[in-house]
């Protein structure tokens, strides 16, 4: 960082037709206007710095298009971020650290209506942006925010799985960069030096952009393969870049294949770490059982809870454990089942453990004389702060002020601990498809409120998926490692980061 330039973060957004649209990726590009203090008369994108109030770089872009182009969160949804990177224009004695983001239009968007800053715009494609005066290196954050078609698809398979917990989809992704070291685009580069970048960039896409709500496992795994890959070859005269392309590739595959199987190792520490806590504590009174309230369908859950119900079995003792429906798509159900199915009949579990399944509004209810409430972790922040399924922040604050002794525990492997950076501590909620929502309504209702809509009474529904429980409500932490104190949890945050920084300082 050079002491005589000035340091400006801005944000640069694009804002696109989708990809799929009869017209394909076109973006807008605005005409800046005399007034503005840089680059007047240049073509640029819907820009502006990062300010102090605004909680992340994706708040400070949103806030820019509403300001310069009126459109708001009904008009654009984003389609995906680009790794931000630095210029330095000596002529302003600025370094700008510049981040990129991709914004779609919705159906049926309102006008672009553009403010004083600009004084005309246009859809390009990206193959004519070179054709156009626009400010410096535009075109290296159109760059990272397009991605090959392979990429798009890849991309789509994560942003669409709506079943799948964070370790499956930390698993998926780990499957599709396998499939891509033989993918046609890959297999189309010719030296080492091109396919470790284009890996490396699939990589970081398929880590941020697939599905940011679960990015914290996704990106463990992609990361820790990548920085294995960069190490077998740390010693190697002029380093990756002069491995031989089939062996690269061969490295690549084998080291996905470890990550994979570390994964697997992982859950079953977990599931050890957790069975001996409950036993420690289980109740051992004559016709009492041990209660245990959770929700949602994780398979660490399922498998933590089935192991524990069969060590417990087979010290006779009992377990009930109570599971919230989790609305709307009631994964409740499909928990209980396969929890049911993957339980050992030898243990004597099925003589040893009760289950009821309760609607979502009776928490108050199994929570007031339960031993514990368990749930997983789909990221965790280095203060301790747990995102998990809509319904887990509502449980423990019911739990810690209902029934003081019931012990809340979160449940994850390590790799779902994030960074402290910008994004990280952006606490958001993920909000999906209303219809999942109203698909459990009679149709009579859904009519009705269709009706009212229609005449002008403003109704959302709204299908939230995902909240963060803070850490005060949270007694307790247990991962592959055992139980974590929130010192632990900061400190992997820091190694979670300063991986990240390793495998992607060259890019």
């Amino acid at each position: 960082m050079a002491a005589h330039l000035r340091q400006r973060a801005v944000v640069s957004s694009f804002i696109c037709t989708p990809p799929e649209s009869p017209s394909g990726f076109t973006f807008a590009l605005f005409k800046r206007s005399q007034q503005v203090s840089t680059y007047p008369g240049k073509w640029a994108v819907c820009s502006g710095s990062i300010e102090p109030t605004d909680a992340s770089p994706e708040d400070a872009a949103k806030r820019e298009i509403l300001e310069e182009t009126t459109l708001s969160d009904a008009d654009i949804v984003l389609l995906r971020k680009g790794k931000p990177f630095s210029l330095v224009d000596e002529a302003l004695k600025t370094e700008w650290t510049i981040h990129p983001f991709a914004w779609q239009l919705k159906d049926g968007a309102n006008p672009i209506k553009f403010d004083w800053e600009h004084t005309d715009y246009q859809f390009v494609k990206p193959e004519e942006l070179a054709s156009m005066d626009h400010v410096p290196q535009l075109e290296v954050g159109l760059s990272r925010i397009l991605v090959s078609p392979e990429t798009e698809k890849d991309l789509a398979v994560l942003r669409n799985d709506h079943k799948c917990g964070a370790k499956a989809l930390a698993l998926k992704a780990l499957e599709l960069l396998s499939k891509a070291v033989q993918s046609k685009e890959l297999a189309s580069l010719s030296t080492s030096k091109e396919f470790w970048a284009e890996l490396k960039w699939r990589a970081w896409h398929l880590a941020k952009n697939g599905r940011p709500s679960m990015g914290a496992a996704i990106e463990a795994g992609l990361f820790r393969t990548l920085d294995n890959i960069r190490h077998m070859f740390l010693t190697s005269p002029g380093g990756i870049d002069s491995v031989p392309l089939p062996l690269l590739k061969s490295s690549t595959e084998s080291a996905i294949e470890t990550t994979i199987e570390a994964k697997k190792q992982s859950l079953s520490d977990l599931v050890g770490h957790f069975t001996k806590f409950v036993e420690m504590s289980a109740r051992h009174e004559k016709g009492a059982a041990t209660k245990i309230v959770t929700l949602s369908s994780s398979g660490t859950i399922t498998e933590s809870l089935a192991r524990m119900i069969e060590r417990l079995a087979l010290l006779n003792l009992s377990v009930k454990i109570s599971v919230l429906e989790s609305r709307p798509k009631f994964e409740g159900v499909t928990f209980v089942n396969t929890l049911l199915e993957s339980l050992d009949s030898q243990t004597g579990a099925n003589t040893h453990v009760e289950v009821e399944i309760v609607s979502d509004a009776s928490v108050a209810s199994v929570v007031a004389d339960a031993d514990y409430l368990v749930f997983g972790g789909d990221k965790v922040i280095p203060n301790g702060d747990v995102s998990n399924k809509i319904g887990s922040l509502t449980a423990a604050l019911v739990a810690k002020n209902l029934n003081p002794k019931c012990s809340v525990a979160a449940l994850f492997e390590t790799d779902k601990i994030a960074g402290s950076g910008f994004d990280a501590g952006h606490l958001k909620v993920e909000y999906n498809d209303e219809a999942e929502v109203m698909d459990a309504w009679p149709t009579s209702a859904v009519v009705a409120l269709e009706k009212n809509q229609k005449q002008g009474y403003k109704v959302k529904v709204k299908n939230a998926y995902f909240e963060w429980v803070p850490a005060k409500y949270i007694d307790y932490y247990i991962s592959e490692q055992g139980l974590l104190s929130r010192q632990d949890i900061e400190q992997l945050g820091t190694e979670s980061e300063e991986l990240e920084k390793r495998v992607f300082e060259d890019l």
